[in-house]
C-alpha cells in the first residue's frame, strides 16, 4: 500500500506546487502610463438631470453560508440574507460568496450574479457584478501593481462591472501607490463596515482614474445588527431590474450612504428609522457652477478636490453650491446630516474628447516579462528536483 501511496501523494504534492507557480509563470510585467490629473474644457457630471424619484438602495457584497461552511460566512443561510435585507427595504441584494456565483435569486428581474474574487493572505479581492463566469487563479501571497492589474485585465472580461474592494483592509490590499496606476475597473469600495477607504478613492480619482464608489455591508454574520444594514449604495436608475442598475453604476448614477447606527442597535429599530433617512434631489452642473439639493438640512457640506483636499464646506443647509475653477481637476462632495449619518457623492470631473471614462492602457514590457518567466521557471522546476529529484544511496 505504501507502495502507492508514496508516488500519488507526491504527485499531489507537485500538482499543487504547480498550481502556485501558475500565476507567476503567465503573469507580465507591464508599462503604466504616468498618471495625471483629470484634464480637459469640458466637465462630466454624473447627475445631471437625475429623477429623484428613482432611487434605489442597494448592497452588492455579503457572504453566505457556501463551501460547506469553510468560507467566512457560514453563520448566513442565503435565505435568511434575502428576508433580512427585504425586511431593512433594499432594492438589490447581491450575494458575493468567495469564488462562487450564489444563484439563489435567479429568475427574478433584480438578480444580478456577483462574486467575490481572491483567495490571498492580503485581502487583495475584486467583486464581479454581472459576473459570467468565476476565474480561478490568484497569486495567493505578495502582489505586485502588474500582479494586481493581470488579475485585473482576466476579471474585467467575465464580468459586467469589476469593482476593487476593501483596498484599505487587512495589510492594504491595494495601496495608494497602486492606485495611482491600475487600470481597467468600474468601481473602488471606499466604505466597507469594516473600513472606509475613502483617502485610497482620492489616491485613483487624484490621478485621472474615474472610478465610482461603491458602498457594502460586507457583512460575515447577519446574527449582529452593527454589520448589516450599515452601508448602502443609492443608484439612479428608472426600475430596480438588473440592466437598469449595472447601467446606472457605470454611468455614476449613485452614492454611498451611511445611515446613523446608535449603539444598542437592533433591526427592529432600523426599520422605523428607514422611513427618515435623507435623499439626493439634484446635483446640477451648470456651466461652471455645480449645485445640489438634498432634501434633509445637513449640518455640513464639503467640496472636495485634487489630493482629498476640502476645497469649500456650506454649512446647515439643504443646498450648497460650488464654482469649478479653472485648476480643478475633479469635486466630490461630502454631505454630514450629524451621527455618523453621511452621503459620499461621486466626482464631476474635467476630460476632454467624447469619452469622460477614458483612461491611459497598460502595455507589456515584453524584456522583463521574459526575465521573470524564466526565473519563476527556473524556481519551479528547481523545487521539483530536490522534492522529488532521485538521489543516490
Amino acid at each position: 500500500m505504501k507502495r502507492f501511496l508514496r508516488p500519488a501523494l507526491k504527485g499531489l504534492l507537485g500538482f499543487f506546487i504547480f498550481l502556485f507557480f501558475l500565476p507567476f509563470l503567465i503573469s507580465p510585467i507591464y508599462n503604466f502610463p504616468e498618471p495625471k490629473p483629470f484634464a480637459g474644457d469640458k466637465i462630466w457630471n454624473p447627475y445631471q438631470n437625475i429623477d429623484s424619484a428613482n432611487w434605489h438602495k442597494g448592497n452588492f457584497q455579503i457572504q453566505s453560508l457556501a463551501w460547506g461552511g469553510l468560507t467566512d460566512g457560514s453563520k448566513n443561510p442565503t435565505d435568511s440574507i434575502v428576508a433580512l435585507y427585504d425586511k431593512l427595504q433594499y432594492d438589490v441584494i447581491g450575494i458575493s460568496d468567495y469564488m462562487k456565483i450564489n444563484t439563489y435569486l435567479q429568475g427574478q428581474p433584480n438578480y444580478i450574479p456577483i462574486y467575490e474574487h481572491g483567495y490571498n493572505i492580503r485581502k487583495t479581492h475584486q467583486v464581479s457584478i454581472g459576473a459570467k463566469k468565476v476565474f480561478w487563479l490568484d497569486f495567493p501571497l505578495y502582489q505586485t501593481t502588474s500582479q494586481k492589474q493581470f488579475i485585473i485585465n482576466q476579471l474585467q472580461p467575465k464580468t459586467d462591472l469589476l469593482a476593487i474592494v476593501h483596498p484599505a483592509f487587512s495589510l492594504e490590499g491595494y495601496s495608494h501607490n497602486d492606485l495611482k496606476y491600475l487600470v481597467n475597473y468600474d468601481l473602488l469600495e471606499a466604505l466597507n463596515h469594516q473600513l472606509y477607504s475613502i483617502s485610497h478613492w482620492d489616491a485613483a480619482l487624484s490621478n485621472g482614474h474615474a472610478k465610482y464608489i461603491l458602498a457594502n455591508d460586507d457583512a460575515h454574520d447577519i446574527s449582529n445588527p452593527f454589520l448589516v444594514g450599515v452601508v448602502a449604495t443609492f443608484i439612479n436608475a428608472p426600475t430596480n431590474n438588473a440592466a437598469d442598475i449595472i447601467a446606472a453604476l457605470r454611468a455614476g448614477k449613485s452614492y454611498g450612504y451611511l445611515p446613523y447606527t446608535p449603539d444598542y442597535d437592533n433591526y427592529t429599530k432600523k426599520v422605523k428609522r428607514l422611513k427618515d433617512f435623507p435623499t439626493l434631489l439634484s446635483a446640477q452642473l451648470t456651466e461652471n457652477n455645480y449645485e445640489l439639493v438634498v432634501d434633509k438640512k445637513a449640518i455640513k457640506i464639503d467640496f472636495i478636490g485634487q489630493d482629498g483636499k476640502i476645497k469649500k464646506t456650506v454649512k446647515n443647509s439643504t443646498k450648497a453650491s460650488y464654482l469649478f475653477l479653472p485648476e480643478d481637476s475633479y469635486i466630490r462632495v461630502e454631505i454630514d446630516f450629524d451621527q455618523g449619518e453621511k452621503m459620499f457623492l461621486n466626482p464631476i470631473f474635467r476630460y476632454s474628447g467624447t469619452n469622460s471614462l477614458q483612461e491611459g492602457k497598460v502595455s507589456i514590457n515584453w524584456g522583463k516579462s521574459i526575465i521573470s518567466y524564466l526565473l519563476s521557471w527556473t524556481a519551479m522546476i528547481f523545487i521539483l528536483i530536490r522534492l522529488f529529484g532521485k538521489t543516490k544511496n
